[in-house]
């Protein structure tokens, strides 16, 4: 059976991309030390919900499931800017950029494609939805010393609070394939949300 490593995520604007660009040309610099491996441009993306290996038979029910979230939502906009970490600054793994979630509307669109794609048989997700652009990821060999002085310093960078909108206009299910110098992400299904651009 043929498959495809799935998710869904929301695309980024030209105009976004341009400036995250930006902004990881001059994080490069200042965390020049510590031991990051960059995310490429074209893997940029927020993620909503990641399905993994999936039947590529499976691709029409989810894009039907996706039409079924988006006919009753409209589209919206939201303010990107704010670095941190995951899990957390005493152990980084990855650094990423916030998504201010005003009147939790990404986080309500989360969870209805979550519900949707639980009706298609996939597990709920456990953690709660947080909407992040992920820039970085710290290198397997990184030391704990490495990784605390590097949580120290995201934590006293500022000048990233304010790094453009986000349009969320529509939902695309991605296929990544992963290749020993990065994924490779192809769109399969664009849906639009009520309202979004044409």
């Amino acid at each position: 059976m043929n498959t495809y490593r799935l998710f869904i995520a929301i695309q980024l604007s030209s105009d976004l991309l341009a400036d995250l660009q930006r902004t990881q040309r001059r994080l490069q610099q200042q965390l020049a030390p510590y031991p990051l491996r960059w995310s490429r441009p074209e893997g940029l993306h927020l993620t909503l919900k990641f399905l993994g290996e999936t039947e590529a038979d499976r691709v029409p029910g989810i894009r039907q499931a996706l039409l079924h979230v988006a006919q009753s939502r409209q589209a919206f906009a939201l303010p990107v800017g704010g670095l941190g970490v995951f899990p957390n600054f005493r152990r980084p793994q990855v650094l990423w950029i916030g998504v201010h979630d005003q009147g939790h509307r990404l986080q309500h669109l989360a969870e209805a494609v979550d519900a949707a794609m639980h009706r298609l048989g996939w597990p709920r997700e456990k953690r709660p939805f947080r909407g992040h652009l992920t820039l970085a990821r710290v290198k397997k060999h990184a030391s704990p010393r490495e990784r605390r002085e590097l949580g120290a310093r995201v934590q006293a960078l500022r000048g990233y609070e304010d790094l453009g909108m986000l349009p969320v206009q529509s939902l695309h299910l991605m296929r990544s394939q992963l290749h020993p110098d990065g994924a490779v992400y192809t769109e399969l299904v664009e849906v639009r949300l009520a309202g979004g651009n044409q």
